[in-house]
């Protein structure tokens, strides 16, 4: 397998347009990544700036329905803000998707699309690709504080995820602790 693959497109031209992606081999079977991602509410909490996940009207379900309104808390530099969100898609097994708005409209606060997916690469192992799709607000910074800015978070955000996925493969098979596979920093302590 590979090492993470990140690519970051911004085009100004093409009305700021953003394409994020970043892929992370992980030495387990894609089965056992979705059975972490199904909880959307604490699994998109690893991006560095989403600190909560709730459903703007509560519904009890452990999984939101494709529609559902959410609520994604951001928190930077002890800044707090809350954006409106949607499921727009869910596909068992396989990835979602949400949407990550400005409260103040759906044309200001980097509009975007935030989407999760796991996919087979053998029995054993599997890639999950992160990517942020929209278009940049914030004209007036330079094209490449902005790359910069979106390699930082999908950087955090994948070692976020892969340290977490590997923390869940060394629980449920101790003796795979140590076998080689890429622990980017410690994982986090239960």
């Amino acid at each position: 397998m590979g090492g993470p693959l990140m690519t970051i497109r911004v085009e100004p031209h093409r009305r700021w347009r953003v394409n994020a992606t970043h892929e992370i081999d992980l030495p387990l079977p894609a089965s056992v990544v979705w059975g972490q991602m199904r909880d959307l509410r604490r699994f998109i909490t690893m991006d560095p700036l989403h600190t909560k996940v709730h459903d703007e009207v509560p519904t009890g379900c452990a999984i939101p329905a494709v529609g559902s309104r959410l609520v994604i808390e951001h928190r930077l530099a002890g800044l707090r803000v809350n954006r409106r969100s949607r499921l727009l898609r869910w596909r068992e097994g396989r990835s979602y998707a949400v949407s990550d708005l400005s409260r103040r409209g759906n044309h200001v606060g980097f509009p975007h699309i935030c989407e999760y997916e796991i996919m087979p690469v053998t029995e054993r192992s599997s890639r999950l690709r992160l990517s942020a799709r929209g278009r940049w607000t914030a004209t007036w910074m330079p094209v490449w504080l902005v790359r910069l800015w979106l390699m930082w978070v999908m950087h955090a955000t994948g070692l976020r995820m892969e340290n977490a996925l590997l923390a869940v493969r060394d629980r449920i098979n101790p003796a795979a602790q140590g076998t080689g596979a890429r622990l980017s920093r410690p994982a986090p302590r239960p």
